[in-house]
């Protein structure tokens, strides 16, 4: 039995994304507590670098039925759930980019998130009063 979801594809997009950022403040969090701590080694969350470096490296392969479909399989791997990875020393500067662009994107994915809502609330007839 398919059962419907209440809501679409985007909202689970967002979803997903928010828990990458919240992956990505802990290490980040976890990289700037231990600055100074003696031989810790920085970590940071592998899921983009794995895809950038499959998407780089040419590693997904383009097989088509057509000229307008992507085989995507390439991607399930790089898709699991991330991990931390050992990055080297940290860098407080690099830590410092890190912070602000994962801000960025959570903010930028909560007002996404809120304007779904928004969008769902007029849809029910609850927006235009």
């Amino acid at each position: 039995m398919n059962v419907q979801k209440p809501f679409d594809k985007t909202i689970d997009l967002i979803q997903d994304r928010l828990n990458l950022n919240s992956l990505n403040q802990k290490a980040i969090s976890g990289n700037l507590a231990n600055l100074n701590t003696p031989g810790y080694v920085a970590k940071e969350v592998s899921f983009e670098s794995d895809l950038r470096e499959a998407l780089e490296d040419g590693a997904m392969s383009m097989t088509r039925s057509d000229p307008r479909h992507v085989d995507t399989a390439g991607l399930k791997a790089a898709m699991q759930s991330p991990e931390l990875k050992a990055v080297g020393p940290v860098d407080l500067d690099r830590e410092m980019v890190n912070l602000a662009r994962n801000n960025v994107e959570y903010q930028y994915m909560v007002t996404m998130l809120n304007k779904k809502f928004a969008m769902l609330k007029l849809a029910l007839g609850e927006g235009g009063q």
